[in-house]
């Protein structure tokens, strides 16, 4: 399963998702659904905003694989 880190980079800043979505114009309920895993796809445009937004160079910085089967082991 593929995973974002939003709360990680988000929490690195210390900023809230209201603030993030303040500063991104991304809706903080759509933020926070693809913090928790919720949401049913990612727009690749809030992709490139927050790539932009937390500076980052490779997209491993924003997402992540975790494997469902290893973790439920």
């Amino acid at each position: 399963m593929l995973r974002l880190k939003i709360m990680e980079l988000r929490e690195s800043k210390g900023i809230s998702v209201r603030q993030l979505s303040e500063e991104t114009g991304i809706r903080w309920n759509t933020l926070n659904d693809m913090e928790k895993g919720t949401a049913k796809h990612w727009p690749p445009e809030h992709l490139n905003t927050l790539m932009r937004y937390f500076e980052l160079r490779d997209v491993s910085e924003l997402i992540e694989y975790v494997d469902e089967k290893a973790t439920k082991d």
